[in-house]
């Protein structure tokens, strides 16, 4: 028993499934390209959960050591850099100063902000209104700018002071920057 087809209808079921294929085949790219933003956005949740951490850490290292907050040894107001910051010496036969034990604090907390952020580095400044507070500006280098991909809007180099970013040529991928504010 052979069906007859009408000429007309010859081949339409391989076009069909050339059409379901085509559009299969655009649905899955865009799974694929959902895959990757996903993905981003997990390593900048990480970065910031990060970043909290680490401001939380300062806050507490302000905390222990109020009259050096006071006195503005906690600040860091220099440009970018990710050059390690040097503690002062402070032998344990003598006590050390509390401008010294600032200074061997944010140069263990800088070192720890480096291991963790890439690129990493921090301005921190005292509220000049509130006396008790401290604005502190995380900055790091996203590894997709440096690869001259189109990086996610989370914290994005607007977000930083101006003296922050200072000196950082136009063509040179620039930092992000998470602001957080610690009250003692």
């Amino acid at each position: 028993m052979t069906t007859i087809h009408p000429r007309g209808e010859a081949g339409a079921s391989l076009l069909e499934v050339m059409v379901a294929i085509l559009i299969m085949s655009f649905g899955l790219q865009a799974l694929g390209g959902l895959a990757a933003a996903a993905q981003q956005y997990v390593k900048m949740a990480q970065y910031q959960s990060i970043g909290t951490a680490l401001a939380s850490d300062l806050g507490e290292r302000m905390r222990g050591n109020v009259q050096a907050f006071e006195k503005g040894s906690y600040t860091r107001t220099a440009a970018y850099s990710t050059t390690a910051a040097a503690a002062l010496p402070c032998k344990i036969e003598t006590a050390c100063t509390a401008d010294e034990m600032a200074a061997i604090n944010m140069a263990q907390w800088i070192g720890e902000l480096q291991q963790r952020l890439p690129g990493g580095d921090a301005y921190v400044q005292r509220d000049a209104v509130n006396p008790l507070a401290t604005d502190v500006w995380l900055l790091w280098m996203d590894p997709d700018a440096q690869s001259g991909k189109v990086g996610l809007g989370v914290g994005a180099t607007e977000d930083c002071p101006a003296t922050a970013v200072a000196g950082i040529k136009g063509d040179v991928p620039k930092p992000r920057c998470m602001y957080y504010r610690i009250s003692i």
